[in-house]
């Protein structure tokens, strides 16, 4: 692809000031274009460059910090970055940018395909908040000048890239901070988990509700768990094994199984395949918990 495949670029910011999001356009001169489409580049040159098939977006997971992911932009999770992408007539920006430096919280780039396709690639910034807020030098000729503060660079590639369907996602650490997953999740997490009452009808997913509901980690793998397509198949006899196995201790009541509270993030980490042991010693078996989890087989 070549920057004459897009029929306009456009530049915007972010700002939270007071609790209330705002999105702002700040006109741009072709060179800024000509950066920001070389920033496009280098994030889909590194995203193609890794060799698996993009892998879908978990809260409960633990990624590096850079992978190759994808999620849906009709997830749950994901309604403020659906608000930016559905945005038309973003207004511009009418106040010096050292004015609103310390609120940015990302900026982004609008890429218009000839095709009448829209891409909106989002970056938490790393470097030019911090130029925003101070004076700079630099040699010139042989002369220490100060640069105007209403300098700012832009960084090498992405964080991720919007479309009309889907998000691809290079690094997750900001994609996490940009969506606000953690809120996001947390928010939901009650509801999610008593929907899963539906699925797997054996688990008490209703007791579990407030708790899930009040912490960040139950939530994220409350999250996880409700995406996972093969849950109907979960197995009362072998869950209940392998609580016994590892340690969690659950009980019965009118059929139905539940954690004792002290348990329930290991319970919902050995549903999110994320806690097992290893007994391959002469000693106790070994209890772990996977920060991270993919499949070989």
């Amino acid at each position: 692809m070549v920057i004459e495949d897009f029929r306009n670029i456009e530049f915007g910011i972010c700002t939270i000031i007071g609790g209330q999001q705002t999105v702002l356009r700040i006109p741009i001169d072709n060179s800024v274009r000509t950066t920001l489409y070389d920033m496009h580049e280098s994030f889909y040159k590194a995203y193609f460059g890794i060799e698996e098939e993009p892998e879908l977006f978990q809260p409960s997971e633990k990624y590096g910090s850079t992978e190759k992911l994808f999620v849906p932009l009709s997830n749950e999770n994901l309604a403020s970055l659906r608000e930016i992408y559905n945005q038309n007539d973003i207004p511009i920006v009418n106040m010096a940018l050292g004015e609103i430096a310390n609120s940015i919280s990302f900026y982004f780039a609008i890429f218009r395909h000839n095709n009448g396709s829209k891409q909106i690639a989002v970056k938490r910034p790393s470097q030019f908040k911090g130029l925003l807020r101070k004076k700079l030098i630099y040699l010139i000729d042989d002369t220490l000048q100060v640069i105007p503060d209403n300098i700012f660079k832009l960084d090498n590639d992405f964080d991720f890239i919007i479309h009309e369907n889907n998000i691809d996602i290079l690094h997750p650490t900001g994609f996490n901070f940009i969506a606000n997953i953690d809120e996001e999740v947390l928010r939901s997490a009650a509801d999610s988990t008593r929907q899963l009452s539906v699925r797997i009808q054996f688990i008490n997913f209703n007791y579990l509700a407030d708790f899930v509901g009040h912490s960040k980690t139950a939530a994220k793998l409350i999250a996880s768990i409700k995406s996972r397509t093969d849950l109907e198949r979960t197995s009362q006899v072998k869950l209940m094994e392998k609580c016994i196995r590892i340690g969690v201790n659950i009980r019965e009541e009118n059929g139905q199984i539940l954690p004792e509270e002290d348990d329930i993030v290991r319970f919902l980490e050995i549903l999110d395949r994320r806690g097992y042991d290893f007994d391959i010693t002469e000693d106790l078996p070994e209890i772990y918990v996977a920060s991270s989890r993919r499949r070989v087989n």
